[in-house]
Formats: C-alpha cells, sequence, structure tokens
C-alpha cells in the first residue's frame, strides 16, 4: 500500500512515496480506500518537527493526515458499514499505524466511531475536507450551550473552521456575527451570518457595541482576537478559543479550548463523539455544510511536495487536497 510518508523533518522536499504495511480488519475495525485526504495545519505541523515532542514514541516513516473521505475496504464484525460505502472519517495520524495520507487506512475499534456514511450522490475529493473542521465547529458550539435566538460572533469566519461554525449556527437558529474584510463580505453571508462587521480588532469592537448594545452570548474566536474581545460578551456567556495558546481569559465568563485530539482519547464519550459525526455527515448529505477546497488547490498524491507548498503558501479561501485514486 503507498502513502505519502517523511522520516525526517523538513520542508515538502522531505515528502517520499513509500510503500506502507496495511493489515487486514479484526473485530471491530474498518479498513478505508482513501479518496482524498486534506492537509490541515497539524499535518503541516507534524512534517516541519514542529510536533517533534508529540512524535517521540512513533518510529519512522511517518504519515500525516486527520481527516478523509473514501469507501469501505472491509470491516470485521460488529461494524456496521458495508464493503464499498461511501464515508467520511477524521484519524490521529500520531498513532503506529499513521494518518490518513495513504491509499488505505484501518481504523482500530475505538476509531471507527469517528467515520460516517454519506450519501453516494456526495463529491467524495471536497468531502474529506469536511470532517475534522465541521466536528471542531460543532464542538465550540456544544460548549457555548447557546439557545436558538441567541447571538453569536464568529471571529476569522472565513476560516474553514469559522465557516462551519457559522453554517452549523445558523441550523441551530442562532443569530450570527462574523467580521472579516470587505471582499470577503459575499462569502460570510453566503456562509449564513445575519450581519458582517469589520475585520480588524479595533474597528470591530464599536461595531459589535453597535450591533448588540446589551453584549453577545457567545463567542468562537478563529481569527486569535478574542482576549480583545471578550468583554463584549454578557456575563455568564460563553468564549472559545480555537488554539491553545491564544486562551480567552475573563473571569466573567464560561471559557473554553476546543481540541479534537483531547475529544479523540475521552473513550467515554464515543458515542457521542459517533452521533455528532453523523451528523455532520447528513449535514454534508443536505448541503447545509459547504465543502471548501482551495481553488486549484488538488493535487494527486504523487505530486504531495506541491500540495504541502501551496498549503503553506496559504492566500485562499479552502482546503488543498490530496487525491488517491
Amino acid at each position: 500500500m503507498q502513502a505519502v510518508t517523511f522520516s525526517a523533518f523538513g520542508g515538502p522536499e522531505v515528502l517520499e512515496i513509500r510503500e506502507y504495511p496495511i493489515r487486514q480488519p479484526g473485530p471491530g475495525e474498518v479498513v478505508v480506500d482513501v479518496a482524498a485526504a486534506s492537509i490541515n495545519p497539524t499535518d503541516i505541523m507534524m512534517r516541519s518537527g514542529d510536533q517533534a515532542k508529540m512524535m517521540t514514541d512513533l518510529r519512522p516513516p511517518y504519515v500525516a493526515g486527520m481527516e478523509f473521505s473514501g469507501r469501505v475496504a472491509g470491516a470485521g464484525p460488529g461494524v456496521g458499514l458495508r464493503a464499498g460505502q461511501p464515508v467520511i472519517g477524521v484519524v490521529n495520524p500520531r498513532r503506529p499505524e499513521g494518518g490518513a495520507q495513504a491509499r488505505r487506512t484501518c481504523l482500530p475499534a475505538a476509531w471507527v466511531a469517528w467515520v460516517a456514511a454519506i450519501d453516494e450522490k456526495t463529491e467524495l475529493t471536497a468531502a474529506a475536507c469536511v470532517p475534522m473542521n465541521a466536528l471542531t465547529a460543532a464542538l465550540c458550539l456544544e460548549m457555548l450551550d447557546l439557545s436558538p435566538g441567541q447571538t453569536l460572533l464568529v471571529t476569522g469566519g472565513t476560516g474553514i473552521v469559522g465557516g462551519f461554525a457559522i453554517q452549523l449556527a445558523r441550523e441551530a437558529g442562532l443569530t450570527v456575527l462574523a467580521n472579516g474584510a470587505e471582499r470577503d463580505g459575499s462569502l460570510l453571508m453566503e456562509l449564513g451570518a445575519h450581519e458582517v462587521l469589520p475585520r480588524d480588532a479595533a474597528n470591530l469592537d464599536g461595531a459589535l457595541r453597535a450591533a448588540c448594545p446589551a453584549g453577545i452570548n457567545g463567542l468562537i474566536d478563529g481569527a486569535l482576537i478574542g482576549a480583545k474581545l471578550s468583554h463584549r460578551v454578557r456575563d455568564g456567556g460563553g468564549a472559545v478559543a480555537l488554539r491553545a495558546s491564544h486562551p480567552i481569559e475573563d473571569a466573567r465568563l464560561r471559557t473554553f479550548v476546543v481540541s479534537v485530539g483531547k475529544a479523540i482519547q475521552e473513550t467515554d464519550r464515543i458515542e457521542h463523539i459517533t452521533a455528532m459525526i453523523q451528523r455532520i455527515a447528513r449535514c454534508l448529505d443536505e448541503g447545509i455544510l459547504t465543502p471548501r477546497l482551495a481553488r486549484n488547490g488538488v493535487f494527486g498524491f504523487r505530486d504531495a511536495a506541491k500540495a504541502y507548498a501551496m498549503a503553506e503558501r496559504g492566500g485562499f479561501r479552502g482546503r488543498v487536497m490530496l487525491t488517491f485514486n
């Protein structure tokens, strides 16, 4: 089985295509023929060495990739998926078997909870950029626990997680505010924002005060500026940071840092996470969630170095994708 691997840390040039072992599924396990796997910031940090301290118990070659789409190649006893069924899923690349950037990936029993079937009509390449980022957005909303009609601010709404947060919040009946550059106004409205506010924190603060004089009920901080805006959240409201390096510290509020990696390890919540992934799959099938691929950002896996280089340059609104057809 071929995979995109690296044995040394560095730039995109360290990536190599290698034959990689894949085992047959045992009880409770599933093997997926990967159609596509996105390139996320975590994948880049793994390859560059920024996460080397988190990989000391692994042996090279390493395989990155946290989210994927594909078709079930085989399933062991006790798995409610059938061969050939299209699926999306999330996998931990910091495990001995590696991540999703491979022709096939095997998920053990605990990880099958992170795979959900999708409709045959759903396009697989685009679907691969949904599961992990949509799950992050769903976890944010779960932490905030807002009621229909309450007001949510999403900073960095043009980002992938921010965009999914807007769409899921709108579906949940929340009033959604988002900030962005003037050129991004139409995109934010298409995603479902009720009102678009200025991008920079200084002007955003005044615009937020004018839009919601009594304050907002919740904040999802995709732009890493939440510490400058938390005073606009009402007492007892909630604020979620997307990075531990940029926490929101406000004693008046319920504050959180979202972490899919942490959620992965919470074995007591497997059934709950399964339900969340299945709901995300339904939202994808029904068009509630809009996959966002970077323009000219779909690469065959043999061009992984070019794909990673593009992902690191940035400057686009979507995910770069590796395909494994």
